[in-house]
């Protein structure tokens, strides 16, 4: 199982898209999830992470909750804040969840988490483009990418301020 996690916004969709482009069965991880969602609240489903470090299915599966899945490998998408803001913008999310996001992605909340389940299995790319992403991910699926560098957001946090 090939998990491809990231914070909303970062472009798991569109490279999902690519990758299905390119011949590869990518699916949504959310298809996966149904038995373990303990309730919805604000029309967000909420899960089990338990329930999820269950579930095990061959395939290339995108979302942001893929991580905690049993996977071989994982690849964390990452992004500038800037870029994430604008697209949650287009989407019509709340400030508070956009800002929610964009801190999550700012300190690598998926990346620290996927590295702590699957340690040495994981592997972060900047998405500056669709076509190097989904080379990347094809890389990491064909054993060509061995190690991984973390990609480091502070600059723009800086920003901030």
């Amino acid at each position: 199982m090939i998990c491809v996690t990231g914070t909303p916004g970062v472009g798991k969709s569109t490279v999902m898209k690519k990758l299905s482009d390119r011949g590869y069965d990518a699916s949504e991880f959310d298809a996966l999830i149904d038995d373990c969602v303990l309730r919805v609240e604000d029309g967000e489903r909420i899960v089990d992470q338990e329930c999820l470090k269950n579930i095990r299915v061959e395939g290339i599966f995108f979302g942001h909750l893929s991580h905690y899945a049993r996977c071989d490998k994982v690849v964390v998408i990452r992004a500038h804040l800037k870029d994430i803001g604008n697209r949650l913008r287009r989407r019509g999310y709340s400030s508070s969840k956009i800002m929610d996001n964009i801190e999550s992605e700012a300190i690598d909340i998926i990346g620290y988490e996927a590295e702590m389940i699957h340690p040495g299995n994981t592997f972060e790319i900047m998405n500056t483009s669709v076509e190097n992403t989904a080379d990347f991910i094809e890389n990491v699926i064909k054993g060509r990418v061995s190690t991984s560098v973390k990609v480091d957001l502070t600059e723009e946090i800086l920003d901030w301020y």
